[in-house]
C-alpha cells in the first residue's frame, strides 16, 4: 500500500479545492476559503435571525456581537440552514437562499472536504490512479481535481516542530565572591520546512522559521535571530543525486545539524554547497561557501567564515563507525587566532561505538595549526591542546514511543585556539561535563533537560548551564 505522509490529506483536500473551483469565474472565491467575512457584513444580521428561529439544526447561540468568522464557518452555518428548509417560512427561506448564493463555492468547497475526509487509501489511490467509478460519490470534475491534488500530495511533503526553551546560566561573579544567575536564553520557536519533489533525482526545499524571545535582551527584529533575538528565518535549497557516479548533491542555504560535527560545528546556518560520493559505504564528503560560527557574538567582527571541508566517513558493521577529515576557515579574533593568517587549518577524527541495543559511545579530537593573535594580551596565555570529546548514551527517546527516553552524559574540552567554533552550547575556551535527560511522554512530543558543570580551561571560572526544553514534533 503506498505510504502518505503527514499532511497528504491536508493537501489533498485543500489542493482538489483549488483545482477544481479555481476557475476563470470562481478564483476569487477559492482564494478566499478561509479568509475572514468583514465584521460588518449583512451574513451576520441574516444568519443570526435564522438561528434565533431556530431554523438551524446544532446551531443554538447567535454568532456573539463583534465575532468575526471565516467564510468556511459561514458556509458551515449557510449549509445546515439549507437543509432545513422544509421547517422554514416562506422569508426565511428567501433568507437562506440569499445566503447560499452568497456562500454557494465555498458549500461546495465544504461538501468535498467532507466527502475527502470519509477516504480510506484504497479510495484515494484509485482516484490518483485514474480508475475511480462514477460509484465512488465524485463527479468527473471532482475526481479530476483529486487526481491532480494527489499528484501534488506524493510531491509535497510538510514537517516542522514548535520548541519552547528556558536556559540559565550559574557564573561566577567577577570578584569571586560568589555565583550569579542569569537568563542565557527564554523562547519560543516554530520551523515549518517543506520538500518539493521535481523528478526523480531532485528535491526542492523551504524551510521558514519564527523565533520569539521572551527574554526581553533585544527584540529587533533579525533575518537570523539569535535565542534572544526575535523574527523569522528561511532556508532555501537543492538537494539531488547522480546515481551512475554516486554523487549526492546540495547548493544554497541550510542549517546544518549533524552529530559527526564534520570539522566545524554540529549546529550551524551555512551557505554554499556540498557533494558527497560513494556508491559503497565509504563516503566522501566536500562542502565550501561561509557559515556562521558566531565570532561576533564572542568579540571578534566576523559575521560569516569561509569554510572548505572535506570529510570522510565509514562504517565497519552497524556497531562501528569513523568519521575524519580537515576544514579550513577565516581566523577569527574570538578565537585569539592571528588575522594575517589567511585560513585555519583543523584536522579532527570521530569515532562511534554501539555497544548493544542501550548503550552508545562516540569519542572524538579535534586540532588546529592556529597562530596566536600578536595585539591580543590574553591570546599568549590560552591553551593550544587538541579538543576532545566524549559521549556516553543510555537508551533512545524515540519520537514515535510514548514513554521512551534516554540518559545522555557528555564531555567536552574545546580550546579556543584548537576548535573551530562552540559546539552544542560549550562556552568559548571551555571544558564541560554534562548529565542530560530526554523523554517523550505522547507520540511527537520531546521533553529534555540537561545541567552542564562548565569551567573556563585557563582561568577556571565557572560557566554552568541549566536547560529545560519541550519539542512538539508534526
Amino acid at each position: 500500500m503506498k505510504q502518505w505522509n503527514k499532511c497528504s490529506k491536508t493537501i489533498l483536500a485543500m489542493g482538489v479545492a483549488a483545482m477544481v473551483f479555481g476557475g476563470a469565474t470562481t478564483t476569487e472565491a477559492a482564494s478566499n476559503f478561509l479568509a475572514e467575512v468583514p465584521a460588518n457584513d449583512w451574513s451576520y444580521e441574516t444568519a443570526n435571525s435564522l438561528i434565533s428561529a431556530g431554523v438551524v439544526p446544532d446551531y443554538d447561540m447567535a454568532i456573539p456581537q463583534g465575532r468575526v468568522l471565516s467564510r468556511l464557518e459561514m458556509a458551515m452555518i449557510v449549509q445546515q440552514a439549507v437543509g432545513n428548509e422544509s421547517a422554514m417560512t416562506a422569508e426565511q427561506k428567501a433568507a437562506t437562499e440569499k445566503l447560499k448564493e452568497a456562500y454557494y463555492y465555498d458549500m461546495k468547497k465544504l461538501s468535498l472536504l467532507n466527502k475527502i475526509d470519509t477516504l480510506d487509501n484504497s479510495q484515494v489511490q484509485s482516484i490518483e490512479s485514474g480508475k475511480a467509478t462514477s460509484g465512488d460519490g465524485f463527479t468527473a470534475e471532482e475526481r479530476a481535481g483529486l487526481k491532480k491534488a494527489a499528484e501534488l500530495a506524493d510531491k509535497l511533503s510538510i514537517s516542522g516542530y514548535v520548541r519552547v526553551r528556558n536556559d540559565h546560566f550559574l557564573k561566577d561573579k567577577k570578584d569571586g565572591t560568589g555565583e550569579k544567575r542569569t537568563t542565557r536564553a527564554n523562547m519560543v520557536q516554530v520551523s515549518v520546512d517543506s520538500t518539493y519533489k521535481i523528478n526523480e533525482n531532485w528535491q526542492g526545499h523551504a524551510d521558514i522559521g519564527y523565533r520569539n524571545s521572551l527574554s526581553g535582551f533585544d527584540e529587533r527584529r533579525s533575518l537570523s535571530p539569535n535565542e534572544n533575538q526575535t523574527g523569522f528565518t528561511w532556508d532555501t535549497y537543492l538537494t539531488g543525486t547522480l546515481p551512475k557516479l554516486g554523487l549526492d548533491l546540495k547548493f544554497g542555504k541550510w542549517n546544518e545539524w549533524n552529530i559527526y560535527g564534520w570539522g566545524m560545528d554540529i549546529d550551524c546556518d551555512f551557505s554554499g554547497f556540498q557533494f558527497r560520493q560513494g556508491k559503497k559505504d565509504f563516503k566522501t564528503y566536500f562542502t565550501a561557501g561561509q557559515m556562521d560560527l558566531w565570532d561576533d557574538a564572542m568579540g571578534g567582527d566576523r559575521t560569516k567564515e569561509k569554510v572548505t571541508s572535506l570529510r570522510f566517513f565509514y562504517p565497519f558493521d552497524k556497531k562501528n563507525d569513523v568519521n575524519f577529515g580537515m576544514s579550513w576557515s577565516s581566523p577569527m579574533q574570538s578565537r585569539y587566532q592571528a588575522d594575517d593568517q589567511h585560513r585555519v587549518f583543523y584536522y579532527y577524527a570521530h569515532g562511534h561505538h554501539k555497544f548493544d541495543k542501550n548503550w552508545d559511545l562516540r569519542v572524538g579530537m579535534i586540532a588546529s595549526n592556529a597562530k596566536r593573535d600578536p595585539t591580543n594580551e590574553a591570546a599568549g596565555t590560552k591553551n593550544k591542546q587538541p579538543g576532545r570529546w566524549v559521549q556516553l548514551t543510555y537508551k533512545q527517546a524515540q519520537l514515535q514511543n510514548p514513554g521512551t527516553y534516554s540518559i545522555v552524559a557528555d564531555y567536552r574540552y574545546e580550546p579556543a585556539l584548537s576548535w573551530p567554533t562552540v559546539t552544542d552550547w560549550c562556552g568559548l575556551n571551555e571544558r564541560f561535563l554534562r548529565l542530560g535527560f530526554n523523554y517523550v511522554p505522547a507520540k511527537n512530543i520531546l521533553l529534555d533537560t540537561f545541567y552542564q558543570w562548565a569551567r573556563d580551561i585557563d582561568t577556571g571560572v565557572k560557566d554552568d548551564l541549566y536547560r529545560f526544553q519541550a519539542q512538539f514534533f508534526f
